[in-house]
């Protein structure tokens, strides 16, 4: 991974790392437990888009590498244990 979408990567990956523990914070003073929850899906969320980003770049490098080498069974057989995790 390079360029842009490495710094927007680790940029995301910080973001989360704080909302984390905010929610580490917030159990430890036993804050209420929706605002514990409404910062969980801040985490979840920064997660969630830290995961597309790297999903994008392994499709248009790797992935894409692996097309040109003649491997289709493995890009496919790759791409649908990502789907697998990705509906949960």
């Amino acid at each position: 991974m390079q360029g842009q979408k490495k710094d927007d990567t680790i940029r995301r990956l910080k973001t989360a790392g704080g909302h984390l523990k905010a929610v580490e914070r917030m159990v430890d003073e036993d804050k209420y437990c929706a605002d514990i929850l409404l910062q969980m899906q801040a985490v979840i969320a920064s997660l969630e888009k830290v995961s597309n980003i790297i999903l994008e770049n392994h499709l248009e490098t790797c992935l894409r590498a692996a097309m040109r080498r003649g491997e289709e069974e493995e890009v496919i057989t790759e791409l649908k244990t990502f789907m697998k995790y990705k509906t949960k």
